[in-house]
C-alpha cells in the first residue's frame, strides 16, 4: 500500500528561526525521511509557513487538515520537530486526536517517533509538555529581565524619535539626536503657547514632518522629560537613564496647556530638599543619582541606582559642596566692567543652537532649490504634464517661503542682549548663596545653566567632578580663580592696578 504523506512545517515571529530551525531546513529534513522510509508526498503536499501561531490552530494548520479531508488518502504528517505543531501541550494532544480521528499518523523525522505506536506517541505528549514548559520558562526570564531593566530606569521598547540608541538590555543608552533637538524647540514653542498646528509649521523648514497626532504622542510622553512609564512598573513614572529633552516640571506644565490645566498625569510635588537629584551623576558609571529620606532619622541621602555601585551620600555633604563649588564661579567686584563685555561677546558670538538653526534651514533651502530645479527640467524635457509640474512647483516655492522667513528672523540682531547680561552677573556674583537660598525650580535653572550636562560626584575624591560647563562660566571661573590667588599672595592688594580693572 502507498504511503501518502504530507509535510508541516512552521516558524513563528518571534521565534525569527531560532528553536525549530528555517522553514527551508525543516522542509529539507521532512523531505529526506519520507525519501530514505519510502513515502510519498503527494502533489501540493507541503504545509505551514511564517507567522503562525505556535500556540492555537492558525488559518495553514487549517488548510492542511482541510486537505487531508478532501483528498482521504493521505495517512501520514511528517514534521521534523514535534514542537512545529504546537509548544502548547494541551493544543497539540488535542491536534493528536483530530488527526488521529481520521486515522492520520504523525511522524517526528528527526527522531522516528509516530503517533501510531502508543508508547511513542506518549513520548511525544511528553515532548509537548516539555516544549510548554521551555516555553513558559523563557517568557519568565524575557519578562524579567525586561522588568529589571525597567527598574533600572533602562527602556526597552522602541526607540522614540529624537534619540538614537546603543547597547542592548541593561547597558541600552540613549543619545539625543537632530530631531530631537528640533522636539525641544517643539516643547519651548508649546510653553509659550503656540498651537499645535503652528508648531507643525514652524517644524517642517527644519525637515521634521509631524502629523498632529504624532505631534501629540511627543508632546504626551514622558519618556521626553528623562521618565519612564511601562504596564510592567503598573504605569508608575520613575527615572529614565535616557538623557531629558525637556525638565519634569516643563513637561507638566504642556500637560496641563494640552488638558487645558486639568493635568494629563498625577504626580507628586517635586521634593524641595533634593535639587540636585538627577542633575548628579555618579563618576563611575554616569547614572543619574535619585534621593530618598530615612524617615527613622529624618536624614536625607543621595544614591546610585546602578547595580554594585552603592554609592550613597548625605544630601548634607553633597549640598555643602555644591555651593563651595559654585562660590569658585563669583566674580570680583571689580570684575564687573571687564566682564560685562566678556560675557555680551560671547552670548552674542557662541550661540550653538542658533547656528544649528541656521545651519538646518540652510540645508533644506538647498534641498528644495535643488528639486525646484530637477522638477523645471524634467518638465522642460516633457517627462511630467502641466499638472503635477504646477502642484510640485507651488509645493516647493511654499516651502522655500516658510525657510526664507525662518533664516530671516535668526538675522535680527539680540534686543533683549543687555537683559540676559545682568541677569548673568546677577546671578556670577554670588553663585553659592543665591543657589542655597533659591527655590526648587530657580535652583535647577541655575545648576542646568551652570552644567547643561549635569556633574559627576567622586566617590573615592569625596567631591565633584566638572564637565562640558558653560563656556562663559568657565572663563569666569578661571579669571575669578586668578585673581583670587593673586590676592592671597599679596594681601595688601595693589590699588593702582584694581583701579584700572574697575
Amino acid at each position: 500500500m502507498e504511503k501518502n504523506c504530507i509535510i508541516w512545517t512552521r516558524v513563528s515571529t518571534k521565534e525569527q528561526e531560532k528553536n525549530g530551525g528555517s522553514l527551508e531546513s525543516q522542509r529539507l529534513c521532512c523531505t529526506e525521511y519520507a525519501q530514505s522510509n519510502g513515502y510519498n508526498i503527494v502533489k501540493d503536499g507541503y504545509f505551514g509557513g511564517k507567522h503562525e501561531s505556535a500556540k492555537t490552530p492558525g488559518i495553514f494548520i487549517k488548510k492542511m487538515i482541510s486537505a487531508i479531508k478532501t483528498k482521504r488518502n493521505i495517512k501520514y504528517v511528517i514534521v521534523s520537530v514535534i514542537d512545529r505543531f504546537s509548544r502548547n501541550a494541551g493544543q497539540g494532544i488535542n491536534m493528536f486526536n483530530d488527526l488521529l480521528n481520521i486515522g492520520v499518523t504523525i511522524i517526528e523525522a528527526t527522531t522516528g517517533l509516530n503517533t501510531a505506536d502508543h508508547s511513542q506517541k506518549l513520548m511525544l505528549q511528553m515532548k509537548l509538555c516539555f516544549a510548554e514548559w521551555d516555553n513558559a520558562n523563557r517568557t519568565d526570564k524575557f519578562t524579567s529581565g525586561r522588568k529589571n531593566c525597567l527598574k533600572s530606569g533602562v527602556y526597552c521598547g522602541a526607540v522614540p524619535i529624537g534619540y538614537d540608541k546603543e547597547g542592548k538590555s541593561i547597558n541600552r543608552t540613549f543619545t539625543i539626536n537632530s530631531d530631537g533637538q528640533l522636539i525641544r524647540k517643539a516643547f519651548q514653542w508649546k510653553l509659550q503657547g503656540m498651537a499645535n498646528c503652528q508648531i507643525i509649521e514652524k517644524l517642517r523648514p527644519f525637515g521634521l514632518i509631524l502629523s498632529k497626532q504624532k505631534l501629540h504622542h511627543i508632546l504626551t510622553n514622558v519618556f521626553y522629560a528623562g521618565k519612564i512609564k511601562h504596564k510592567m512598573l503598573n504605569y508608575e513614572i520613575i527615572d529614565g537613564n535616557q538623557p531629558p529633552i525637556v525638565s519634569y516640571s516643563d513637561f507638566l506644565k504642556v500637560q496641563e496647556i494640552l488638558s487645558g490645566r486639568t493635568g494629563v498625569y498625577k504626580h507628586k510635588k517635586e521634593a524641595t530638599q533634593f535639587p540636585l537629584k538627577r542633575h548628579v551623576l555618579c563618576s563611575k558609571d554616569h547614572t543619574p543619582f535619585t534621593a530618598y529620606t530615612v524617615k527613622k532619622k529624618n536624614i536625607n541621602y543621595y544614591k546610585c541606582n546602578c547595580i554594585g555601585c552603592k554609592t550613597n551620600v548625605s544630601a548634607k555633604k553633597m549640598h555643602s559642596k555644591y555651593e563651595e563649588l559654585l562660590e569658585s564661579y563669583d566674580i570680583p567686584q571689580k570684575f564687573i566692567g571687564i566682564m560685562r563685555k566678556i560675557i555680551s561677546k560671547m552670548i552674542n558670538s557662541e550661540q550653538d543652537e542658533r547656528m544649528q538653526s541656521i545651519s538646518l534651514l540652510k540645508k533644506q533651502k538647498s534641498e528644495k532649490e535643488s528639486k525646484l530645479k530637477k522638477c523645471k527640467i524634467r518638465y522642460g524635457m516633457g517627462e511630467i504634464d502641466d499638472e503635477i509640474y504646477s502642484m510640485t512647483v507651488e509645493a516647493l516655492q511654499s516651502d522655500l517661503a516658510n525657510i526664507t522667513l525662518e533664516l530671516s528672523k535668526f538675522d535680527k540682531d539680540l534686543s533683549n542682549l543687555d537683559n540676559r547680561v545682568n541677569d548673568i552677573l546677577a546671578m556670577c556674583c554670588h553663585l553659592g548663596s543665591f543657589w542655597r537660598n533659591a527655590d526648587l525650580e530657580t535652583a535647577q535653572k541655575l545648576q542646568n545653566l551652570l552644567f547643561p550636562q549635569g556633574i559627576l560626584w567622586d566617590k573615592e575624591k569625596d567631591n565633584y567632578r566638572t564637565f562640558n560647563e558653560n563656556a562663559a562660566l568657565s572663563v569666569i571661573r578661571r579669571i575669578s580663580g586668578d585673581y583670587k590667588n593673586k590676592k592671597e599672595e599679596n594681601p595688601f592688594g595693589n590699588s593702582s592696578k584694581d583701579n584700572l580693572c574697575a
